[in-house]
């Protein structure tokens, strides 16, 4: 807990290996995952680094792995995982470093460039077969479609088949031309079709002869193609269509395509070559299809009909066999995929890090970098013992240098339970080194805070199962990535598993003190109060307009529910009244108390580096404004539950007697301030409980007026309150940047320099400016900053307040809703006396109940 308390210990180290051992030593720190190392060679680009070869390199073999994988997952296959470790394959005796990884990459080029070879020309084979399979089952429809398109017409039978001709009414027939082109198939009566008077047969009857074109084309282009072909040959071609009822695989693609047959009869070599340029057009392919009327060709269509079928079964077989090899050579790949992808990354990782280092001698290599101070033993022993293993004793040093930035970068120790929060925290910013993680605390106030928000026994149960459920099954996940990779969004939700587990405890524990379960109250022990039709507990019956009564004198342990809220006000006319009251109150002490955790969290970090600037000049005044206005707040909040109501209302009336409670003279018709004992002052001299929110307001709109005070001089208290809060603020503001100023001009003049200030600014790795070079701000932009950082503080306890308030909405939004799907759904299902009419209304219920409340509201809540 130590290391996750405060960053851990880190020291700037230099390291010196010989440029043999260099990669095996880097290797090995790797997996020590304590170093961070800074770029020696920021003048140089990219391309100029010493490895960048090495680096190309990788990134050549990484994109033969993508193909591969895109292989691999074209068939379907599983990524399966091996502890078989490919160094064991490639280098089996002791060799130096660069050699080893020299040979490594050359082994893993040879292979992958084998590899991805077969695949290219299977690929390529495939795709020609599957064209020629395509173009063969195309040719094939062709025939079968043309001979019952020919047949047809000759026979003049009504076709079941689709058939459009362009000459209908709903082209219109268009008339004789300049050019000579008109109708085809027109009579000479108004441009009817001739196939509705005899078809086709009339046609050969009338010695005239048409050409013909078959052809196959997508199935959506068909209204576009048959728009085209009638507005391009000014209705002078007849086109009918068929179905393919199959799919015909993309040779390209893969994927299936329907398509359609279609024939076009015409009679004009330029209408023909019209129809040829429109089918290359929309990419229709023709074949030629003999008319089986004409004298030999009804034999020679039979035989080609053989002829292609057989040609189908062949090149079936031979696209099976080729399927077969690659699905063979992908399952192959597949199973030695992540050790490639695991080794090529590590290597490149590896070279990326060598390009940071520095030749400043021949054979030697130079890096600097942050190491954990814990780890610095360990490493030192790496690297000794990898230099040894290479008869290079002696060749290597790692020490401590002089730090290049006054801020050490910030390192946590995590596991898997702190994890999560790490990340939450990180999300909006990462702390100082040794500055106080605020992890630590999110891991208690975050589930603490959703379970206000969600407060259900009931629906903290479901989140407390599904991270149970992601708990367990977690072993089976980190198979399954190891063996087909990480998946972003689902490891995101299994990394959580132990924050979904605290925000369902937290959540079950405030549904026990909301006493709310589905939106129904449990009475686990007897009510404080009892009514008329009451049985000792919340158990009985109970009238509109009935009135309860304490059980037991108030404040007695009897009037006290044992855990949680009284279950009677789950029944009372004034339910929402209640917990709109002390949620809301609840929601703000628990948001101060944040708040002002966070403040104290910056004094103690401004101890821990003896900064004293910042702990006189910016805790001090941020402690004292939070106090005098929020603090004071939740104080007000506690002080009027304290007070007991009854008896200071008891001291403001005027008895049977005429007597007040301090027997002074009364009559009803005097004021409440006149008959009040405590005399406080305002309207109701403090005998009647006061409205918070309008006091809260009027500390600020209105100071010193108070008109229900809760104490004796409330309104001289808050006024005092109110004027050191605002003196507060200047200080804020201008104390740092003043005290800066002094210490500055006190200094010698010799040794002045210009103003500076520790503002924390990220500097990018790649930046060309020198790493240890210091921000140097004039007066004029520290006093920018701190001005930035007092509007940010002043605003920012304000709309944290009413942020916290969400605390309060949600969970009384939540409680709501639940009831109105209780109220509107299930009790007016259980009312009908209908077992059907319950069981319809339950899964409606459960329906809605887990997709609005349990999910929806858990989002929200977040």
């Amino acid at each position: 807990m130590g290391s996750w308390w405060r960053s851990r210990d880190m020291k700037y180290v230099s390291l010196i290996l010989s440029e043999d051992a260099a990669h095996e030593c880097v290797h090995n720190l790797g997996e020590l995952s304590a170093l961070q190392f800074t770029d020696l060679n920021p003048e140089q680009t990219a391309f100029q680094r010493r490895y960048v070869n090495y680096v190309k390199r990788c990134d050549e073999l990484e994109r033969k792995l993508r193909f591969i994988l895109k292989e691999i997952e074209a068939f379907g296959l599983q990524i399966s995982s091996t502890s078989h470790t490919y160094e064991m394959e490639t280098t089996t005796s002791k060799t130096t470093a660069s050699r080893s990884s020299a040979l490594l990459l050359d082994t893993l080029e040879a292979e992958l460039e084998e590899y991805e070879t077969q695949l290219l020309e299977l690929n390529t084979y495939s795709n020609e077969l599957t064209h020629k399979y395509n173009e063969k089952v195309e040719f094939q429809e062709c025939l079968e479609k043309g001979r019952k398109f020919l047949a047809a017409e000759a026979d003049g039978a009504s076709s079941k088949l689709d058939t459009v001709n362009p000459l209908s009414s709903a082209y219109g027939a268009p008339a004789i031309s300049e050019d000579g082109m008109q109708p085809l198939l027109a009579d000479a009566s108004r441009g009817h079709s001739g196939l509705a008077s005899g078809g086709f047969k009339h046609v050969i009857e009338g010695e005239m002869k048409f050409s013909s074109t078959v052809g196959i084309l997508k199935a959506d282009e068909k209204s576009r193609f048959e728009r085209m072909l009638f507005r391009s040959t000014r209705g002078n071609c007849f086109a009918r269509f068929a179905e393919v009822e199959r799919p015909i695989a993309d040779a390209a693609t893969g994927r299936p395509e329907f398509k359609i047959v279609f024939i076009v009869f015409f009679k004009s070599e330029v209408i023909s070559a019209i129809i040829n340029k429109i089918c290359d057009a929309f990419g229709a392919r023709q074949y030629p299809v003999p008319d089986h009327l004409t004298l030999g060709n009804a034999s020679q269509l039979g035989l080609i009909v053989r002829e292609t079928t057989s040609e189908l079964a062949d090149a079936r077989e031979v696209l099976l066999k080729n399927r077969e090899l690659r699905l063979a050579l992908c399952s192959r790949l597949a199973r030695r995929y992540s050790e490639w992808k695991a080794v090529v990354l590590r290597e490149k990782a590896i070279y990326h890090v060598l390009n940071l280092f520095r030749a400043d001698v021949s054979g030697m290599l130079r890096g600097e970098g942050w190491i954990v101070a814990s780890a610095e033993v360990d490493a030192r022993t790496l690297i000794s013992q990898t230099h040894a293993a290479m008869d290079l004793a002696g060749a290597s040093m790692l020490s401590q240098v002089p730090l290049p930035w006054p801020v050490p970068p910030t390192s946590f120790d995590v596991n898997e339970f702190t994890y999560a929060f790490q990340e939450f925290v990180d999300t909006y910013g990462v702390p100082r080194y040794k500055e106080i993680n605020p992890a630590l605390f999110t891991a208690v106030t975050f589930p603490f805070l959703f379970g206000m928000m969600y407060g259900d026994i009931g629906h903290g149960a479901c989140i407390l199962l599904g991270g149970i459920y992601l708990l367990i099954t977690h072993p089976a996940y980190r198979r399954c990535v190891s063996s087909a990779g990480e998946n972003e969004m689902l490891g995101g939700v299994y990394a959580s598993r132990y924050m979904l587990i605290t925000m369902g405890l937290c959540a079950i524990y405030v549904g026990f003190v909301y006493n709310d379960c589905f939106s129904l109250a449990l009475a686990l022990f007897d009510s404080g109060y009892l009514w008329e039709g009451s049985k000792g507990s919340v158990a009985g019956s109970v009238d509109g307009g009935a009135e309860a009564n304490l059980s037991a004198p108030y404040g007695s342990t009897g009037s006290i529910y044992p855990f949680g809220v009284d279950p009677a006000w789950h029944i009372s006319s004034n339910e929402l009244l209640f917990f709109n009251s002390m949620k809301m109150k609840t929601a703000v002490i628990f948001g101060v108390v944040q708040m002002t955790g966070g403040i104290f969290l910056k004094g103690l970090n401004a101890l821990y580096f003896g900064d004293r600037a910042v702990f006189w000049l910016e805790f001090m005044p941020m402690i004292i404004f939070d106090f005098c206005l929020f603090v004071y707040m939740a104080v007000l909040i506690f002080t009027k539950w304290a007070i007991n109501w009854d008896r200071r209302q008891l001291m403001g009336s005027c008895g049977i007697d005429g007597l007040t409670f301090d027997q002074r003279p009364c009559s009803d018709g005097d004021s409440l301030k006149h008959k009040c004992a405590l005399n406080f002052g305002g309207e109701t001299g403090g005998c009647a409980p006061p409205n918070l929110i309008n006091q809260l307001i009027n500390i600020a709109l209105n100071p010193g007026v108070v008109d229900e005070p809760m104490y004796s001089g409330q309104g001289s208290a808050q006024s005092a309150l109110l004027a050191i809060a605002f003196l507060s603020v200047p200080v804020l503001l201008l104390g740092k940047p003043v005290y800066i100023y002094f210490q500055h001009a006190s200094q010698p003049a010799s040794a002045s320099q210009p103003i500076s200030t520790q503002i924390e600014m990220d500097q990018d790795s790649t930046s060309s400016e020198d790493p240890k070079s210091k921000e140097v701000h004039s007066f004029s932009e520290v006093l920018i900053h701190q001005c930035i950082e007092t509007i940010e503080f002043v605003l920012g306890m304000v709309s944290n307040t009413a942020s916290y308030l969400r605390l309060w909405a949600l969970s009384l939004a939540h409680t709501e809703l639940a009831q109105v799907f209780w109220e509107k759904i299930m009790r007016t299902a259980i009312n009908a006396n209908s077992i059907f009419f319950v069981f319809v209304a339950y899964s409606t219920f459960a329906v809605r109940y887990f997709g609005v409340l349990v999910l929806q509201c858990k989002l929200a809540c977040v």
